[in-house]
């Protein structure tokens, strides 16, 4: 079941963020658009996926995870078909927005993590490591480019919805659980403790600073993968090694996912979202300066590996602050209201880039975010809760 998860959260990460990477420029070409219209695109498809996660939860609850996540295969699979036809852009938002969205969020990270999860209560963590392992990411722009550049666009985009097609035996044998045990929607088990109300987290101020902070990061590495294509080839990198680099980025994800848990351990989860920044900051300062495809490499390193380990950094962070058994409801929290961030920033950025016609603004705007977020998670890494693991305590729903 485990690989099944890993499958379905490939396809669905991988074509909408690794695919769309290399998109960017050639729907750009083909429809006149400018930057910042095109990169709206996965702005919609992180918005729409946020929107209706919450009724997709409920809907694993009512129909189980298999017809869920059999329902959203076929239906991001029917966007990217439509999406090789699309007379305009304005069809192309649309289809990623609603098909490609809500598939995202029915049959991607979260019903797989859900899966893993299932089926490894008692120890989740190698399970869910192994399920979200974004290997589609590194692999997808490469192949993506060779087949764009031989076959076109549309092509490509008949390629993505058949790897939806193909994966669709392996969905349909997905089952929730070992038989004979017990799912519930309470999580893992927290050993009678109880879940805080939402008001009483949404009181704590280190609540919205880990969301003010978490959620810069999550959007500036969205809005990275966006752009890297065509900020690379902007600074004279040719088109295979432009998407070289955004492979590079996404096998570095891979490393990332699985060593952030080690520095969460060392450092602490507030620390390790800062030092994430701070690679984050010296990534694309060096991406700003050189043209050397060894160092932009390295940056697309540093910067992969870092975006990765921010949502398990959280996960580790609000576990800590607020316990345990608040977990589900603080992340849900989370995802919901650092969506203005993740929706924003990646399409601002195509904006910025073409009032001044360059990506060097856009990189400052960046840096100095991280910046501010080193300072705000190493402030927060202070406090007792965020420093030694002691969860907070609030009173109980």
């Amino acid at each position: 079941m485990v690989f099944r998860a890993f499958l379905a959260q490939n396809v669905a990460v991988g074509c909408a963020f690794g695919g769309f990477g290399i998109a960017v420029l050639p729907l750009e070409a083909q429809f006149g658009a400018s930057r910042g219209t095109v990169t709206l695109a996965v702005a919609l498809s992180v918005l729409v996926m946020g929107l209706v996660s919450p009724l997709v939860a409920s809907l694993i609850g009512r129909i189980g995870l298999r017809w869920t996540m059999t329902i959203g295969t076929l239906l991001s699979a029917a966007g990217y078909a439509l999406l090789a036809v699309a007379p305009t852009m304005t069809v192309v938002l649309a289809l990623y927005a609603l098909p490609i969205g809500i598939g995202l969020a029915m049959f991607g990270p979260f019903p797989a993590s859900v899966l893993a999860s299932n089926w490894f209560a008692k120890n989740p963590g190698p399970a869910l490591g192994v399920a979200n392992v974004p290997l589609f990411v590194a692999v997808l722009p490469i192949v993506g480019m060779t087949l764009i550049r031989d076959h076109g666009l549309a092509f490509f985009y008949l390629v993505l919805a058949g790897l939806h097609l193909v994966i669709l035996p392996f969905i349909l044998g997905v089952s929730d659980g070992p038989a004979g045990r017990t799912m519930s929607h309470g999580g893992h088990g927290q050993g009678g403790q109880a879940m805080l109300p939402a008001r009483s987290i949404l009181r704590r101020p280190v609540f919205w600073a880990m969301c003010i902070g978490a959620g810069y990061l999550n959007a500036a590495g969205i809005t990275g993968v966006s752009h890297l294509v065509p900020f690379a080839a902007e600074r004279g990198v040719v088109g295979d090694e432009a998407a070289l680099l955004l492979s590079i980025m996404g096998g570095a994800a891979v490393l990332g996912s699985l060593l952030v848990g080690i520095l969460c351990g060392r450092l602490g989860a507030a620390r390790t979202l800062a030092l994430i920044a701070g690679a984050l900051c010296l990534s694309w300062f060096i991406l700003l300066s050189t043209t050397e495809f060894a160092l932009m490499a390295l940056a697309t390193l540093l910067s992969g590996a870092g975006g990765a380990g921010v949502f398990p950094a959280v996960n580790m962070l609000s576990a800590r602050l607020f316990g345990q058994a608040s977990l589900p409801r603080v992340v849900g929290l989370f995802g919901l209201l650092t969506l203005p961030l993740t929706f924003c920033l990646p399409p601002l950025a195509g904006v910025l880039h073409d009032a001044v016609g360059g990506y060097g603004p856009v990189v400052a705007v960046i840096i100095g975010g991280a910046g501010l977020v080193i300072l705000l998670f190493l402030s927060l890494s202070m406090k007792r809760g965020a420093s030694d693991g002691a969860a907070v305590q609030g009173a109980p729903a």
